[in-house]
């Protein structure tokens, strides 16, 4: 394949030119996957926070935690973590496979659009054969770096001079430029592997011949779609920031008011204060709203993120159909 199969501006808009055939599927996963990240937050809050903020709310009152309390509160939150990653992982491979089914397919699952099914598993099995090459590749780098720096070390003391030093660090630096430059390089080719296994309904893992002739263009192709992704968090960003930071002006402007008569409140009656100001229905509707949008929005960028390797997909497999 050549890179006249490859469309640079499709591979970099494909997500916006789903969303605008399909505005309402976009939004049906972007909600779904709002609503179970949020409450897989939820679950760690009431959680692990709790017990970080009971932990706070003893040093404040300056008591001294008791150790049986201590260690039966943090086994309850232990015995909840592993729950929480499991969940996590499901959400987010769910979450994948739904949007590659829309960017590669046109696809969205009937009513609820996650699901379990084959191509989960497949996605799955996919998504560990990049994982393994991950794992190897930074085992098989950290390796070579300290055998390297320890060479370096060595023949610098060994040799007592500048020079041999400054050589030293020379060699080390080109070595984390070529291992940085290499996980590039493979981090591009294997990309298409994802969208390739739920376009074509199979294992695709690695998927190489799908990048191959179009390592540059699909590497600018990603390179655009970051600064995009980074262009709206930091838009979106501050939008919620300050949404948020309106909530929370009458608890600023009692802080301030303190201050300015130089009161300095003990800690019991902050916490009092946080407690109150956190528990108005309005502030937390604020709070709620302004989590939910933000996780929706991050799905948004999650989708966009994942449209380069789907456009891939689409148009390289398209014009194999075709040969």
């Amino acid at each position: 394949m050549s890179t006249q199969t490859f469309d640079f501006g499709k591979a970099v808009f494909h997500f916006f030119n789903v969303a605008g055939r399909k505005p309402a599927a976009v939004l049906w996963i972007g909600l779904w996957q709002a609503l179970l990240t949020a409450g897989l937050v939820y679950l760690a809050f009431v959680t692990i926070g709790d017990f970080y903020f009971w932990i706070i709310s003893q040093a404040v009152a300056g008591n001294e935690p008791n150790e049986t309390e201590v260690l039966t509160r943090l086994g309850g939150t232990m015995s909840v973590l592993p729950l929480i990653t499991i969940g996590g992982m499901l959400i987010a491979l769910m979450a994948q496979a739904a949007w590659l089914r829309l960017l590669t397919r046109g696809e969205l699952a009937a009513v609820i659009p996650f699901r379990l099914g084959a191509d989960e598993l497949r996605l799955f099995a996919t998504n560990l054969g990049l994982m393994a090459v991950a794992l190897a590749f930074y085992f098989v780098s950290l390796a070579m770096t300290i055998m390297l720096v320890g060479g370096v070390v060595a023949f610098a003391g060994g040799s007592g001079s500048t020079e041999a030093g400054l050589a030293g660090g020379f060699v080390a630096a080109m070595l984390f430029l070529a291992l940085a430059l290499a996980a590039v390089f493979a981090a591009v080719k294997l990309s298409a592997a994802p969208a390739t296994t739920i376009y074509e309904k199979r294992i695709a893992f690695p998927a190489w011949s799908m990048t191959r002739g179009i390592f540059w263009p699909l590497l600018g192709a990603y390179v655009l779609v970051a600064i995009i992704i980074g262009v709206l968090s930091a838009i979106i960003g501050t939008v919620l920031n300050l949404t948020l930071l309106g909530a929370l002006m009458p608890l600023i402007g009692e802080f301030a008011e303190q201050a300015q008569s130089g009161a300095q409140p003990p800690p019991e009656e902050i916490m009092a204060m946080l407690e109150d100001v956190f528990t108005r229905p309005g502030v937390l509707t604020s709070i709620v709203a302004v989590g939910l949008l933000s996780v929706t929005l991050r799905s948004f960028a999650d989708a966009i993120w994942h449209s380069v390797g789907a456009s891939v997909a689409v148009q390289r497999g398209a014009a194999g159909e075709a040969q």
